[in-house]
């Protein structure tokens, strides 16, 4: 049995729906739109005496307060179609409605998020549109992941005010770490919380990792980079040699490197510098093709064919300037690889290949360093006494062997800088321009006037 509420107690009802619903007349074929989680009153022409949802996750109708009114609730964003039979008429009536997102809340929580930016979210039919300019391309980006949460199709049609690069200053090198490790040296990083990595570049009090986090975020804002006995450099610690890890070297990574390959601990295999625009993706490739024959088989047919394989120092990469300043950088893969002999059956050679693969958030101007890639060498040392040490079977007592395992650690120093344009009208400046005609005097060798 249901309870007719009275006069007084419906107008009140009433009163109250209407601070939660909106009102609509509408009209057979066309559609009827309902904000999610919201409620519209469809009016009719005559009492409704039985209606049909044809998908009832979608919206919901509750018995009406009025014969000739229907509420129609918002439940999830899709489409139905909503069939009402009303009295004095025996055909039904088809009415298809939409339930689509709520665009001021979209709009709030893009606020939050991006409280700077002017982005304007707009409805077309269950369509999100998006508009406005950006400070760069990850603002857009979570605006658009904000927009799907309320609707599948989204339009971004978001700019970037001013289009951010970034340079990436690499450098590899090969070190020889057994030398290191006979010296008792080897490099650590001070001040750097490391999170998504199970290794830091040795391991000194202070400095800690979180194992659990993806991508990788370093945390800290004071460092003093690598530090050791070698000079210039300081004093180093006899722990762990390379491994992975982060740091703001004040000297710059040049003279650690310097330092290093005065010594004869290091070599630089290659130093690019490489612009690209933020989240586009670069690739850089020092080496060499090696051309080799195979021979393919085809219906019982042997012919030869040349291949090529690409050997030496490969980098890909994807830098995406964050919206907090962070620069997230994504290595896929840093790679290093040489010809370490040929098969004996076909003469195809054998590749040897070292490379890392990472994705980690780091601060404008600091360094990523990405090493552990190990290669051992096996050298075999002979000395003996001379004509003595050649006699058959006796000269063994006069020849000794060492067999000496030398172990090469590939190390990858990447350091991403976000860059500007030198605006419209500013002349660039040489670095001759501050040269005084007094100071030029010693100088002949530099062109005055282009002559």
């Amino acid at each position: 049995m249901r309870c007719i509420p009275s006069k007084p107690c419906l107008a009140f009802l009433l009163f109250c729906l209407g601070l939660l619903v909106e009102a609509a007349t509408a009209t057979a074929g066309v559609p009827t739109t309902v904000i999610v989680n919201r409620g519209v009153v469809l009016n009719l022409k005559n009492p409704a005496r039985y209606v049909n949802i044809t998908d009832k996750d979608v919206i919901d109708v509750p018995d009406p307060l009025r014969r000739n009114q229907l509420l129609i609730n918002g439940k999830k964003i899709g489409s139905t179609n909503l069939i009402v039979w009303e009295e004095n008429n025996d055909k039904p009536t088809f009415f298809d409605v939409r339930v689509v997102g709520d665009r001021e809340a979209i709009e709030s929580q893009i606020r939050d998020y991006a409280p700077k930016d002017d982005i304007s979210v707009q409805y077309a039919q269950d369509t999100v549109i998006l508009s406005g300019k950006v400070a760069n391309e990850m603002t857009g980006k979570k605006a658009e992941e904000i927009a799907k949460a309320y609707s599948a199709k989204v339009l971004n049609h978001i700019t970037v005010d001013e289009p951010q690069q970034v340079l990436l200053q690499v450098k590899v090198a090969q070190v020889d770490r057994t030398s290191l490790k006979r010296l008792g040296l080897s490099a650590i990083v001070k001040g750097r919380t490391a999170e998504g990595f199970t290794n830091l570049v040795g391991a000194p009090s202070g400095t800690s990792r979180n194992t659990e986090s993806t991508p990788t975020r370093f945390t800290s804002t004071e460092g003093n980079g690598i530090v050791g006995n070698i000079p210039g450099i300081g004093g180093f610690d006899p722990l762990n040699a390379f491994n992975v890890g982060v740091s703001y070297f004040p000297a710059g990574i040049g003279a650690v490197l310097q330092a290093l390959s005065s010594k004869g601990l290091a070599k630089i295999l290659a130093e690019p510098n490489l612009l690209v625009k933020s989240g586009e993706e670069g690739n850089f490739l020092a080496g060499s093709r090696i051309p080799y024959s195979v021979l393919i088989s085809t219906g019982g047919a042997s012919t030869s064919s040349i291949v090529f394989e690409t050997v030496g120092v490969k980098l890909k990469f994807k830098p995406q300037v964050l919206q907090n300043g962070l620069i997230n950088l994504k290595i896929d893969p840093a790679e290093v690889s040489s010809i370490a002999g040929t098969l004996a059956v076909n003469g195809y050679p054998i590749i040897d290949t070292r490379d890392v693969r990472t994705d980690v958030e780091l601060r404008d101007g600091e360094s990523l360093v990405l090493a552990g890639l190990l290669q051992e060498e096996q050298i075999k040392n002979m000395s003996k006494i001379p004509l003595l040490g050649d006699i058959p079977i006796l000269g063994a007592l006069f020849r000794s062997s060492q067999k000496d395992i030398r172990e090469k650690d590939l190390v990858f120093f990447i350091t991403p800088k976000i860059v500007k344009p030198t605006p419209a009208g500013v002349a660039t400046k040489l670095p001759t321009d501050a040269v005084t005609p007094e100071e030029e005097k010693g100088y002949d060798w530099i062109p005055r006037g282009g002559k």
